[in-house]
C-alpha cells in the first residue's frame, strides 16, 4: 500500500458486544485519508485541491477489540477526470490479519459553485504515484 498509519483503538470506539463498533471503521478510515491528504496538500488549504466523499463502502471482516493495535493502508486505485477511488485495508499489526477493507470515492469540487471540477495535472500526477 502507498500510505500506512496506526490507529488508537479507544475506549469510546467499544460497543456493547465489547468489540470496535462498525461506525468507528468510518471514523479510522477517514482519519487516514485525513493524514495521507494532509502529506499532498502541505499548508495549501484543502479547498485548492479539495473533494468530498461521494461514496463509501466496507467489508468487514473480523472485530477489533480494545488492546488490538491496528493500522490502515490504503492506496489510490482508480483516477477518473474529476474524481478518484481509494482502497484501504484495516489490519491488526500484530498477525497482518485484515479486520476490513474499504473503498471511497472522491469527487473534486469547486467549493464556490459546488460543482465538480477536473483534476489539476500536478495532482493528476501525485495520485498516480499512491497506487
Amino acid at each position: 500500500m502507498a500510505f500506512s498509519i496506526p490507529i488508537d483503538v479507544r475506549f469510546r470506539d467499544i460497543d456493547a458486544l465489547e468489540h470496535v463498533n462498525h461506525g468507528a471503521f468510518v471514523d479510522y478510515l477517514e482519519y487516514a485519508r485525513f493524514h495521507w491528504w494532509r502529506e499532498y496538500l502541505k499548508d495549501r488549504p484543502f479547498e485548492e485541491d479539495g473533494f468530498q466523499i461521494a461514496r463509501l463502502e466496507i467489508d468487514y471482516r473480523k472485530p477489533i477489540h480494545i488492546g488490538d493495535k491496528v493500522r490502515v493502508d490504503l492506496r489510490c486505485d482508480r483516477i477518473g477526470t474529476s474524481s478518484f477511488t481509494l482502497v484501504y485495508k484495516v489490519v491488526r499489526e500484530a498477525d497482518g490479519v485484515v479486520l476490513a477493507e474499504a473503498q471511497t470515492l472522491q469527487a473534486f469540487i469547486d467549493f464556490k459553485s459546488h460543482r465538480p471540477k477536473p483534476i489539476r495535472p500536478e495532482t493528476l500526477t501525485w495520485l498516480r504515484s499512491q497506487a
